[in-house]
């Protein structure tokens, strides 16, 4: 039988961040209707021949080309666009397949691909009155008979949510001997918030190779941090630390230094949570690493994110954002015939029970088919945090001012409403911290997205409207988007230069066409700070002085202003071309969740076990990010042992 590394079965007590696939998609609801006869509608006159056109997607322009016979639109095909892989797959594969089949542009839009649907849709109109058509006449809807019809499966696990921690328990579950995993998954595609994160994961174990060399300012944090932790870690504890940067300093290594000891010190002066819980999660994280790393994963180079600077985090090496684990995992799949099955837009309504078990879980497919799903060693429910939900969000707040009657904004995909903490609450499940709510202080201005970012995310300056540095850059995701929001309509703007902008040819760092995002408004390029100046509508004088002074503290490794420590030799800026990519605060983490004991059980307030429910992820209270897949792999061998 196939061993995953041994995890610690402690709880995840903290936070980290966020951070569709091919494998066995089963259940993808509702076919597509005939392809009317020619009697059964108006007859339509087209010139014919190819046309292109494109509409606006989420990322970008989609564009297509649309193939016409005097008589119906013959064929239709993506030939271009920026939108997430996975996410809209759907979207540009199946749309264009129905709009055909039916000759109509009223066939329904992919559920969590909305954006993407309606690019073809538009397009696909575009290209019907170049034709010489006109699109009323295919606004006629395709007649469809919804399933009233139930279907009843048996597996060995049950799975609600196809995100990270999902689908890493489903693989694992499969690889541990599983013979058959249903996975039930609200949108369209498999990855959640795990597609259109920066897909960061924490890999202190990392090979020297992917280590970035260590500056003095790195140096002089560390020892900062192992001042500021006597009295808060145990004084064994730090002089282990304390002794391991000795021994890497005596054997000559250059590299940024780091442990997994250094790792749970860290987060606990940061407050997040307490020592020995914290060594427990990073032993845990680095378990997963292992375990990826094992089966032929590869990750990139070391770098800091938002609010977490020590550079430890890595994501994968192949695809955008973390679109690579689920490659990985789609591979996993496909080569060892993993019994895998997922059920796309096919969302959880309720859990069944019997007695005071739970067995399994009831859903409803697109086509409408109800799907009454069992399983013999329990339901692991992995949906996800409510971060996409406004009124969950408003009805738990405690820190953010949120504006009634305002659109709150999310990083999120679609889908993250807390669908599994309320049917867990439904059977008298506990929950805490529910307004605990982290927000991403570095969001699109447009799309509420991390994914058009230009620059490197703790190597840059940040400016409000007026051209004015506010706040230290590497401050914690609370404390920036607290600031941010004192702003001139509540944005800035992320200021970097050719050597920290992270700028790959003709596209940012996570794929994406920099002409796109400067004919967007999403991304202000120029020569010089003055003329970037003019681009955002502030004083060149200002912005000039703004940079100059930040530079001084960048060279220096002193910031009078903001008291910001964490600089890089990249730091400064002053090699063109300038770049200032607009940002603003969203919704991104709900650290708030189901309560659990040390098998992942969802518990009540008091602390009893719901026998038969287990949870992992952001469903659970404290644990979030691409990290949580340690929680699947734990929770399945649990499972596996029952």
């Amino acid at each position: 039988m196939y061993e995953i590394p041994q995890l610690s079965r402690r709880s995840f007590i903290r936070s980290t961040t966020i951070a569709g696939i091919g494998v066995a998609v089963l259940g993808l609801a509702g076919c597509a209707p005939k392809k009317p006869a020619a009697s059964e509608g108006a007859a339509r006159a087209y010139t014919a021949g190819t046309y292109t056109a494109s509409s606006q997607g989420k990322f970008g322009p989609v564009t297509i080309q649309a193939t016409f016979s005097n008589e119906a639109i013959e064929n239709i095909e993506v030939t271009d666009h920026e939108e997430t892989a996975f996410i809209s797959d759907r979207a540009l594969t199946e749309l264009p397949e129905a709009i055909v089949e039916n000759q109509s542009l009223a066939v329904d839009t992919i559920t969590g691909a909305t954006l993407s649907s309606m690019a073809v849709l538009a397009a696909t109109e575009d290209c019907v009155r170049q034709a010489g058509g006109n699109p009323s006449d295919l606004k006629e809807a395709p007649q469809k008979t919804a399933s009233t019809g139930t279907e009843s499966l048996e597996a060995d696990l049950l799975v609600v949510g196809a995100g990270g921690s999902g689908m890493a328990c489903a693989i694992a579950a499969a690889k541990l001997g599983m013979e058959r995993i249903v996975v039930l998954e609200k949108s369209c595609s498999i990855g959640g918030n795990a597609l259109v994160s920066g897909g960061y994961l924490e890999y202190v174990e990392a090979d020297d190779s992917l280590r970035e060399e260590m500056t003095d300012s790195q140096r002089a944090q560390l020892e900062a941090d192992l001042a500021a932790a006597e009295g808060v870690v145990p004084a064994e504890a730090l002089e282990l630390i304390r002794g391991q940067w000795a021994n890497w300093q005596a054997a000559g290594n250059t590299k940024c230094f780091d442990s997994i000891e250094l790792q749970a010190l860290q987060y606990t002066i940061a407050g997040e949570g307490d020592y020995e819980g914290n060594v427990l999660f990073c032993q845990n994280i680095a378990a997963l690493d292992a375990w990826l790393v094992e089966d032929g994963f590869a990750f990139k180079e070391l770098v800091g994110i938002v609010g977490y600077p020590w550079p430890r985090w890595s994501s994968p090496a192949e695809g955008r954002c973390g679109q690579g684990y689920f490659q990985h995992y789609q591979g996993l799949v496909e080569d060892q015939a993993l019994p895998v099955e997922i059920l796309l837009n096919t969302p959880a309504t309720e859990l069944i029970c019997e007695g005071d078990r739970v067995v399994g879980a009831k859903a409803q497919a697109e086509d409408g088919t109800t799907y009454e799903v069992r399983a013999a060693k329990g339901v692991v429910l992995a949906t996800g945090g409510f971060s996409g939900s406004p009124e969950m969000l408003r009805q738990y707040n405690t820190m953010w001012p949120f504006e009634e009657g305002v659109d709150i904004p999310t990083t999120n995909t679609y889908g993250h409403t807390g669908d599994g903490i309320n049917m867990a609450l439904a059977l008298g499940a506990g929950v805490a911290l529910m307004d605990d709510q982290m927000p991403f202080p570095m969001a699109d201005c447009k799309n509420s997205s991390d994914e058009t970012t230009v620059g490197d995310d703790i190597d840059c300056m940040m400016i409000n409207s007026e051209g004015v540095r506010f706040m230290d850059e590497v401050r914690d995701r609370y404390s920036m988007t607290a600031d941010i929001m004192e702003q001139p309509g509540q944005m800035m703007y992320m200021i970097t230069d050719a050597d920290t902008c992270r700028v790959e040819g003709d596209l940012n760092r996570y794929g994406h066409k920099l002409e796109s995002l400067i004919n967007q408004g999403q991304l202000y390029v120029a020569d010089t700070i003055e003329e970037l100046a003019a681009q955002i509508g502030c004083e060149g004088s200002v912005l000039a002085k703004t940079v100059e002074d930040y530079n001084e503290a960048a060279r220096s490794g002193v910031d009078a202003a903001f008291g910001r420590t964490s600089f890089s030799d990249l730091s400064p800026i002053e090699n063109p071309p300038f770049y200032a990519s607009p940002r603003t605060w969203a919704m991104h983490i709900t650290v708030g969740g189901l309560l659990y004991d040390d098998s992942f059980h969802v518990t009540t307030e008091e602390g009893e076990p719901i026998e038969g429910l287990y949870a992992v992820g952001e469903t659970i209270v404290g644990s979030s990010g691409v990290g949580t897949q340690g929680e699947g792999l734990a929770v399945a061998q649990i499972l596996a042992e029952v």
